[in-house]
């Protein structure tokens, strides 16, 4: 299994960032397994560290005081979250859940304070992971607006899977996903989502087992979601 170190070098915003600060902010974190379904905290939960996904899924879930949790993003390896506390202070504005048995990273709350302290370098990190965060939620905006439901489940599987970024599922069926959970985030039926996916399988861009999801042709995929859009 790839180590955090060699993971965070290659993929998402600590890869964005000088060796040594990316050096002094894994080594100020600790391993977590997170099993699937099992949750990382809940919105509204009081402040704490930052995570960071080195393998497996982690969905992401927003809500308000008047709508309940809905899934929208799936973080995979490379990603990380929660640095809201440590930039603004406050309780967590969204909930995080395993999709799949994953290994993440947490460095908690005192030791990013502690690092913010000492080098200036952790805060405008930890901006960047916000930046990345705020994109991810405007590309899953854009994509709600495709009105094509099966063009609009190609945009989200790609973007959920992390194929633009060159993920691999950590199992070798592929990604754990549900056409429930895939539904959801691209404000689908199942039903609807079996038919698109048994289309798309039989055009050679994925492939399905019992609840997993490989993509064999991420570009033929990309050309169909973002075709007379």
């Amino acid at each position: 299994m790839p180590e955090p170190a060699q993971v965070f070098a290659t993929r998402g915003p600590l890869a964005l960032v000088d060796a040594r600060t990316r050096a002094r902010f894994i080594a100020a974190s600790r391993p977590l397994a997170v099993a699937r379904g099992e949750r990382v905290y809940l919105a509204g939960d009081g402040p704490g560290g930052i995570y960071g996904v080195v393998s497996g899924g982690i969905g992401v879930e927003g809500s308000t005081a008047h709508l309940g949790p809905r899934l929208g993003h799936v973080m995979r390896a490379g990603g990380w979250f929660g640095e809201g506390p440590a930039l603004r202070g406050g309780e967590r504005r969204l909930g995080y859940r395993a999709l799949e048995d994953s290994r993440l990273v947490v460095v908690p709350l005192p030791a990013v304070q502690q690092l913010q302290r000492d080098d200036l370098g952790i805060t405008r990190l930890l901006a960047t992971i916000s930046e990345i965060s705020s994109g991810i939620a405007a590309l899953s905006v854009r994509e709600l607006l495709i009105p094509d439901a099966a063009q609009r489940i190609a945009a989200v599987l790609l973007r959920v899977t992390g194929a633009h970024e060159g993920v691999e599922p950590s199992d070798p069926a592929g990604f754990l996903l549900t056409q429930a959970e895939l539904g959801e985030m691209a404000n689908a039926s199942r039903h609807h989502v079996n038919r698109v996916l048994q289309q798309f399988a039989r055009a050679g861009w994925i492939a399905t087992s019992y609840n997993h999801m490989r993509l064999l042709d991420p570009q033929a995929l990309t050309a169909f979601a973002c075709s007379d859009d």
